[in-house]
């Protein structure tokens, strides 16, 4: 199959999940014989700190300075291809959304990397820059990057036709068990981004368990490391 891509990011990994996801899921599909084409705006902040350039055989990064300078190139890829994928967090997805819509592709789709983030914002009334006024409606599949109640929420709050979790994933070629470092051996360890809307959850089962640990190790990172 063909697949075009437009996200966020995988060029850079500076800041978000979006990249390392992206980079893992794309060569497995590559591997398996199928051509992939990521969209993604050339913006300074992730410019600066890019970290991945091109793709391997049968897949194509296309960085472009505006959605303007971009239609046609996508317009092209668009008009072979099997499936077209928008995600949230793309700064162009309405635009890109509308594009694939006024092309011949097979499965139009839209993949949400966080779920949790649009159902808020939309039931706050608050502006979610990646839904046209159709939100879900018009995409064949919705995938969700959470499971559980986010997948009927999706389909009876914002429209989606079908939806299925598809879950985080990292490329094991680069996240594998490696040698232990005894810099950062602890008993129990994090490592994430701050997010408010997870922030209780994390203190009720990382950061209390770690302080009821007493002599036991926390993280040199730790915010409550003895």
């Amino acid at each position: 199959m063909k697949l075009v891509v437009f996200g966020l990011t995988m060029s850079s990994s500076w800041g978000n999940g979006h990249a390392t996801l992206w980079r893992g899921l794309i060569h497995e599909l590559l591997a398996n014989g199928h051509e992939v084409h990521f969209f993604e705006r050339d913006v300074p902040y992730y410019a600066r700190y890019r970290d991945y350039t091109e793709m391997p055989a049968r897949g194509r990064l296309h960085l472009y300075e505006s959605w303007e300078s971009a239609i046609a190139q996508a317009a092209e890829q668009l008009s072979d291809a099997d499936v077209s994928m928008v995600t949230s967090y793309c700064p162009d997805a309405v635009a890109a959304s509308e594009l694939a819509s006024d092309s011949p592709v097979r499965l139009r789709t839209f993949y949400d990397l966080d779920p949790g983030v649009t159902l808020k914002r939309f039931a706050s009334g608050e502006p979610v820059e990646y839904l046209g006024p159709s939100l879900f409606r018009d995409y064949d599949l919705v995938l969700s990057y959470n499971g559980g109640k986010a997948l009927d929420e999706l389909r009876d709050v914002l429209g989606a036709r079908e939806v299925v979790p598809l879950y985080g994933s990292v490329d094991p070629r680069v996240h594998a068990p490696a040698r232990s470092n005894p810099r950062f051996e602890s008993d129990l360890s994090y490592l994430g981004t701050y997010a408010e809307d997870r922030q209780k959850a994390l203190t009720d089962f990382f950061l209390e368990p770690a302080r009821q640990l007493g002599s036991q190790r926390c993280g040199p990172a730790c915010p409550v490391r003895r």
